[in-house]
């Protein structure tokens, strides 16, 4: 999958392609959070934009029946025109999304690039909603097949309205259409530490109220509804609701969680972690692992680390909502972690793309960036490759194909630029370039001292 972009902030023009891996690096403010939050955007709104509506006749057909067959095929022919007006809408909608002035992106552009794109109709799906105790609509397609069916069972005589049931209609047959095209994505800002640090001061909503309501005598519905918006960009706001809701969301369980297979995944998460999360009395707590001699403590998110409350979300994401063909985006995966740690960060990151889960970062961090080519470098015929890897504690879950892996690097002349992903890793003469500088200069400080 590919995007298009054009004048969104710093960018003037460019285009990324997914890959299992993508890495966008570049120097501050050249536009690398712009990038990821509009691919989040497209990925995670697109469907609010795509009319899959289905006729009266057959709502009809399904509630007298008790079953409807679509074929899915019929949408293929407009694929295309689906992902454009998606696409139209987004940019249009890019200063809501941001929450900036309307004249902010005035001309920017944030598209899908929907050229040879076709549906996949390889994998089951296989849901269902309820409502209430008396309704129910299922939903199947087997393997291989492009027939979904839909059945509608109730007890009630049907009391769900029309427009209800559209709505969910067309929402997992957008769910079915795209699940194996476009990945499900779930985004971890840069403004996470601040967020694990505030969460209980950021009920926006109840807050805006309370203000509005008590600062008049008469209340104002317009302007009660424009306090009621977030001040952040939509990512941010994703992640404060996330923050909100860690009680119930921490309950489920990921593919993660429970597929034996991904243990060096929760043992690489635990390693980086030193501990794990827990909710206790509606409070996010972080439990350390316990230290022989020294008593088990209970430390709440807000006065734990900054190393604990940056990796707050990666780790909600990876125990409870990681699911297969979905895509985590992380701004800054290096944020406040020591060297170590970001080495240990991209041998998390290696075993979960190897995992099925896709990943996008946006870095700054060489130590990162060096530890994803050690994994790529070690596909090749190295010499001691096992005792190498042993001495790594590294699994066949960690080595990353250079086909697996696009980088992108954004430069002072506001576009995007591919980088060359070889056998020997990713090429960020960026990062060597400022390391060569650094070490010239020291070279030239200490020989030049005077004793």
């Amino acid at each position: 999958m590919k995007f298009n972009f054009a004048h969104l902030g710093g960018i003037d023009k460019g285009t990324v392609e997914l890959g299992d891996l993508t890495v966008i690096c570049g120097p501050n403010n050249m536009g690398k959070t712009y990038i990821s939050y509009a691919i989040y955007g497209l990925l995670r709104h697109f469907k609010q934009w795509i009319d899959l509506s289905v006729s009266r006749e057959r709502l009809a057909q399904l509630r007298d029946e008790g079953t409807l067959l679509i074929e899915l095929t019929d949408y293929q022919a407009k694929l295309a025109d689906y992902l454009k007006n998606a696409s139209s809408e987004f940019s249009e909608n890019l200063p809501r999304y941001f929450n900036v002035p309307e004249d902010f992106f005035n001309g920017a552009k944030a598209e899908f690039s929907h050229d040879q794109l076709v549906f996949d109709f390889t994998n089951e799906f296989k849901q269902a909603v309820s409502f209430g105790q008396s309704e129910q609509l299922s939903f199947y397609k087997a393997e291989n097949e492009t027939v979904l069916s839909v059945t509608f069972q109730t007890k009630s005589g049907g009391r769900v309205p029309n427009q209800i049931l559209d709505d969910v209609i067309s929402n997992h047959i957008a769910d079915c259409l795209f699940a194996d095209l476009l990945p499900r994505p779930f985004v971890v800002t840069s403004e996470r530490t601040g967020i694990a640090l505030f969460y209980k001061e950021l009920d926006i909503s109840k807050n805006a109220i309370i203000e509005h309501i008590t600062s008049g005598d008469k209340v104002n519905p317009i302007d009660l509804l424009n306090s009621m918006r977030s001040r952040y960009a939509q990512p941010i706001h994703d992640n404060i609701n996330v923050v909100r809701e860690y009680e119930n969301l921490c309950k489920r369980k990921s593919f993660i969680r429970e597929e034996s297979d991904c243990k060096p995944i929760r043992d690489a998460l635990q390693d980086l972690m030193g501990g794990s999360y827990k909710a206790v009395d509606k409070q996010v707590m972080y439990m350390p692992k316990k230290e022989r001699g020294r008593d088990k403590v209970a430390v709440p998110v807000y006065v734990a680390s900054s190393s604990i409350k940056s990796l707050f979300l990666i780790d909600l994401y990876i125990n409870s909502l990681a699911e297969k063909n979905g895509m985590l985006i992380i701004d800054e995966p290096e944020l406040n972690l020591h060297p170590d740690n970001q080495r240990k960060m991209a041998g998390l990151l290696a075993r979960l793309v190897n995992s099925g889960v896709k990943v996008l970062v946006t870095t700054h961090s060489d130590y990162l960036i060096r530890e994803l080519n050690n994994r790529v470098m070690l596909n090749l015929d190295v010499e001691n490759k096992e005792q190498i890897m042993k001495s790594a504690k590294m699994t066949g879950l960690d080595l990353l194909k250079p086909a697996q892996i696009k980088a992108y690097s954004l430069k002072d002349d506001h576009q995007i630029h591919a980088v060359e992903v070889d056998k020997y890793g990713i090429n960020m003469e960026v990062f060597d370039n400022l390391i060569a500088d650094a070490n010239e200069l020291a070279d030239k400080i200490y020989y030049g001292i005077k004793e």
